[in-house]
């Protein structure tokens, strides 16, 4: 015998309705359980009982879950029936895809001018879990103007917008790449070319809350199209299209709202160089980890203070800086996105002439501590791999597992030199080698938060290993440190 559910629970979960509408259908004499007339509260078995609605035969066993994802057009309403609708989201769905399913319906809504991904099931438990507002499943949108954003908009944006419910705040704010722009038109048509396109996620579920946001700074939304829901991307889906997901993808979403596990906090320090950042985020992936580059946030300091010609020696107006930038998460959950007043710049990091500055920013005590709450924040929630030069020394001393990366400099250059591609040039080879030297001569020496190897840590010698040798190391420390196994073991 399957678990006993309030009569109504089991209707939603059947796909006939939501649990509101149908309480309001057993309040109404409509639904019957074997036979009698059902009354609100009453606990049915819905592996066994006859369960009708207006006399017809609702059955949860043996009916097909379906999960499909549609890229809505605009004039479409996003509900499963209107009498004033032209055509509703459910008229797009092919039949051969609506097969088992007694009942679909929109997983949230899109405005019927609205465009762009939507999420139709039958699974009531399901559409519930991806709706609850405390899981703040993500979702981005192509935001078209028929005018760029002034600074005073975008900056308003950025802090929130007051709405009658609450106030309204955006994840991200930036404009869109040429590569996404040129996709939008290929989406939309040539007719969106002239528009000035922005990417907006949000975290909230408010009503028509883009189009309310940006007209409150007097930027009315002209064309609004839903590029992401949580994991999934709209790729290569024309409007009008509708597939399944597949369960790899509805995993994907599950663990988005699956309840936070705790687990280990593992620090990664090392000389610049050392490839931390880059195993590290490889051994997040595989273990399933949050993954922070802290370096990003040292950079993006470094490199907002060059483009605003502020002096890297200006400690106080380094931390001023603070305030104008943001480390975010990608949709794989890397701490590697750094936006600086709501432009991403996270392209912008790597270039030789941050290379030459950061140490000089990064040596600087109060700038540290400013960052300090910023770092230390993220390892609340546990299952995260952290990686810089103080991670295990400062930011996380109690971390569970401390790890430190050892390679000769020689070979820190050689790697370096074939990222920038000047591999096979001596003299770019033999100046890369002598910054890091210099590096590693500052950090080292620094008074704050010098480089050391901190106490328990276990030091991993990479010199002449492959990233991926180094990954399986790595992975495998976690997964002993996960069941408890000392390194005696």
């Amino acid at each position: 015998m399957s678990e006993r559910v309030r009569v109504h629970k089991a209707l939603a979960d059947a796909g006939v309705a939501s649990r509101r509408a149908a309480e309001q259908l057993v309040i109404a004499g409509r639904v019957a359980v074997n036979g009698v007339r059902a009354t609100v509260g009453l606990q049915v078995d819905p592996a066994a009982d006859e369960i009708t609605v207006d006399g017809k035969v609702i059955s949860a066993v043996g009916q097909s879950r379906v999960y499909l994802l549609l890229a809505k057009p605009a004039g479409v309403t996003s509900t499963v029936s209107d009498r004033h609708a032209e055509q509703t989201v459910i008229d797009l769905v092919p039949a051969a895809l609506r097969q088992g399913a007694a009942r679909l319906y929109p997983v949230g809504r899109l405005d019927r001018d609205s465009e762009g991904l939507l999420l139709l099931t039958n699974d009531g438990a399901w559409a519930q879990r991806m709706l609850h507002p405390r899981h703040g499943i993500e979702r981005e949108y192509a935001v078209g103007l028929l005018q760029p954003l002034t600074v005073d908009q975008r900056e308003q944006l950025t802090r929130g917008i007051a709405l009658e419910e609450e106030v309204a705040r955006l994840i991200a704010l930036r404009p869109a790449t040429s590569a996404e722009t040129r996709r939008l038109v290929a989406l939309l048509g040539d007719g969106v070319r002239g528009l000035a396109w922005y990417q907006v996620t949000l975290g909230q579920g408010m009503k028509r809350q883009v189009r309310r946001m940006f007209g409150g700074v007097n930027a009315p939304v002209h064309r609004l199209v839903r590029v992401r829901i949580g994991t999934l991307r709209m790729g290569e889906m024309a409007l009008g299209d509708t597939r399944r997901l597949s369960a790899a993808e509805r995993g994907q979403l599950e663990q988005l709202v699956a309840e936070p596990r705790r687990g280990l906090v593992v620090s990664v320090d090392g000389p610049g160089g050392s490839g931390k950042s880059t195993v590290g985020m490889r051994a997040a992936e595989v273990v399933g980890y949050r993954f922070c580059d802290t370096g990003v946030l040292y950079r993006g300091l470094t490199w907002l203070a060059m483009t605003r010609g502020i002096d890297t020696d200006d400690a106080g107006a380094l931390v001023g800086l603070i305030a104008h930038m943001r480390l975010e998460h990608d949709d794989r959950q890397r701490y590697v996105r750094l936006i600086a007043d709501s432009t991403e710049v996270t392209d912008e990091l790597h270039t030789a002439a941050v290379d030459r500055e950061v140490s000089s920013v990064s040596q600087h005590a109060q700038v540290r501590a400013a960052l300090l709450p910023v770092q230390r924040g993220l390892a609340d929630g546990g299952r995260l791999i952290m990686a810089g030069r103080d991670i295990g020394t400062v930011v996380l001393p109690d971390a569970d597992l401390k790890l430190y990366l050892d390679v000769s400099v020689a070979e820190r250059a050689r790697r370096r030199a074939a990222e920038r591609g000047v591999a096979t040039d001596p003299r770019a080879l033999a100046q890369i080698e002598a910054e890091l030297r210099e590096r590693d001569e500052i950090d080292s020496t620094r008074a704050t938060s010098p480089l050391r190897i901190p106490d328990g840590a276990t030091v991993l010698d990479t010199s002449g290993n492959s990233l991926g040798q180094t990954v399986d190391q790595v992975v495998a420390l976690i997964r002993r440190a996960e069941r408890g196994d000392t390194l005696d073991d």
